[in-house]
């Protein structure tokens, strides 16, 4: 339907609903939008006040879209009917638009209630235009001619939003990254703090995961509203998306964290962050058109490299707890967890190292807990990172005040020294599959001793001596010297500590002068056959006699690419 006036136009288009755009990106323009942190009252009626919340003027692909949401309060002592007036907005050239009334609009207002009433149109218009104002008008249509009378205009210049291309300009409205701010319009108590940025990989591909810390500074139990944040660069818009699907409602004084998802591969192209709420507009019960409004703009710190990263992390204490945030809850603060070693491996085959880190799980309350499953990730000085493989075990339950020790094995380069990393403790269940994290410290693997007896942790391994001897069976074929090599152990646990039977292993290498391996043997320290202290014998056959051999002692896991070993010493007869 299209009506012209000499000075006025409206035109109304049914358009199909709008949600959140799934592309990743979308070009950005240098449009230019100021909006105060306050919205202004303005007398409608003797009795019901209004102010406008939210004005848009966005292009889209079947015209410019204009929307309004306003809120009127009754400052009257009885129920009141919303004025049936026609609701216009103004252009800078004159052109009034009527706007349509949302059909989930209520048509009555308590007494000291607020409520909020949503308008729009979409004009058949591509050239670029600015809203002056908002009019409510009182029209008699059943004269003719039909008489108006302009009840009210309200200024929106200040607040016009032309999309999610549009830049906020307004001083007030751009936060640093360490400010604490609460979101325009929202009426509500929480603050919110950026605390986190984050780089992962997720089955949807790279993704940069914002977390803020929201307080409530209120008296009264109040839900986090809904908001969007997009990540900003030079040329595009990254379009993000809250991780928290639950409703979040916080006691006077609670925090909790909220997180979002942002399609970008690295935080360093990513300028600033736009904090956006949403509106919705019912054509009819079944269709409804959704939109954004932006509210601020978070700066983002430059460009720092990993090494500033570890710079500002606390050089971890061995074997101490780790310190995690209160506000996550994977770990519960009657578990301890603390790491204990830290070792590169080489591959058996070459080609990769492999970090070990071995943590140790102690439930010093007085009943059993589940053992938490947490993640692990190793980082360098580079900015390399190094998602960790967990142990695999069957044990679910931390038994009261005996401590459990289970590794973390961390694929890295051959050339990783493992001189300065840093360990980050994540949280994948909260919001899976993006990881959160709970602690980061720094760290580096751990220095060699002369003491080998502590290289099995949690096992102490002393091997008191060893010898080998041989025999000559005449007539017993190819193979006819026959060996023996017996290993006097000692073993026992450093601490009140337990093992699953798929711990680290240790593997025994006979060889002799020319390197060439005689025999091998893999024990357990856990199981049937598990290592004891006492004697091991090995008995093996071998095609000739040597004079010179050389035993190694390895510590072995499973990783994903295969065994990964531990020179842990050698020792020469």
């Amino acid at each position: 339907m299209k009506i012209n006036w000499k000075h006025t136009m409206v035109m109304f288009i049914l358009s199909v609903s709008l949600v959140i755009p799934s592309a990743s990106f979308h070009a950005l323009a240098d449009e230019k939008y100021t909006q105060s942190s306050s919205a202004t009252s303005y007398q409608l009626t003797d009795a019901i006040k209004v102010e406008v919340k939210s004005i848009l003027n966005e292009s889209t692909s079947e015209g410019t879209r204009i929307a309004a949401v306003v809120r009127i309060f009754n400052n009257g002592d009885r129920l009141t009917g919303v004025p049936e007036y026609e609701v216009r907005v103004k252009t800078q050239e004159g052109l009034e638009y009527i706007m349509r009334p949302s059909q989930a609009n209520v048509k009555n207002i308590q007494p000291k209630e607020t409520a909020e009433l949503s308008y729009m149109n979409v004009v058949d218009r591509y050239d670029a235009f600015s809203l002056t104002e908002l009019s409510w008008l009182d029209v008699d249509e059943f004269v003719y001619p039909k008489e108006e009378k302009r009840i009210i205009s309200i200024p929106v210049s200040a607040i016009e939003w032309k999309g999610e291309k549009a830049v906020l300009s307004d001083p007030a409205t751009t936060k640093k990254w360490e400010d604490t701010f609460t979101i325009p319009v929202l009426s509500s108590p929480i603050e919110y703090k950026p605390v986190s940025l984050n780089e992962q990989n997720t089955p949807e591909g790279p993704m940069t995961i914002v977390g803020l810390l929201a307080t409530n500074k209120g008296d009264k139990k109040t839900t986090i509203p809904d908001f969007r944040i997009n990540g900003v660069s030079d040329k595009k818009v990254y379009t993000g998306k809250r991780l928290e699907q639950d409703k979040l409602l916080l006691e006077p004084g609670e925090q909790h964290y909220v997180h979002y998802a942002i399609p970008v591969r690295n935080t360093t192209e990513l300028k600033s962050l736009s904090i956006l709420t949403p509106e919705d507009f019912a054509v009819d019960d079944k269709t409804h058109n959704n939109y954004l409004i932006g509210r601020l703009t978070i700066a983002l710190p430059g460009a720092t490299s990993n090494l500033h990263f570890l710079n500002q992390l606390v050089e971890y204490e061995w074997n101490k707890p780790i310190k995690f945030d209160p506000l996550y809850k994977l770990i519960r603060p009657e578990v301890d967890v603390s790491m204990v070693d830290l070792q590169l491996h080489e591959s058996a085959g070459g080609g990769f190292k492999a970090a070990v880190a071995k943590f140790k799980l102690l439930n010093h309350s007085e009943n059993p807990l589940q053992v938490p499953q947490f993640q692990a990730e190793l980082s360098s000085k580079s900015g390399n990172k190094y998602l960790g493989t967990r142990q695999s075990t069957l044990v679910e339950t931390l038994i009261p005040n005996i401590s459990y020790v289970i590794y973390y094995s961390f694929i890295i380069p051959s050339t990783e020294t493992g001189e300065q990393l840093a360990m980050q403790i994540l949280d994948t269940k909260s919001v899976e599959p993006y990881n959160i994290p709970l602690a980061a410290f720094k760290t580096k693997v751990m220095e060699e001793t002369s003491d080998k007896s502590l290289a099995f942790y949690p096992f102490q391994v002393t091997l008191n001596d060893w010898s080998t001897g041989a025999n000559y069976n005449m007539g017993s074929g190819s193979l006819p010297y026959s060996y023996k090599l017996n290993l006097d152990f000692n073993i026992k646990l450093q601490d009140e500590v337990v093992v699953d039977q798929s711990f680290s292993k240790m593997r025994l290498e006979l060889a002799d002068a020319k390197n060439r391996i005689m025999v091998t043997k893999v024990l357990s320290f856990t199981g049937e056959n598990k290592l004891v202290s006492g004697t091991q014998t090995i008995n093996f056959d071998l095609d000739r006699f040597e004079t010179t051999v050389y035993l190694r002692i390895y510590e072995i896991i499973d990783t994903p690419f295969g065994e990964a070993r531990r020179l842990i010493q050698t020792l020469k007869r």
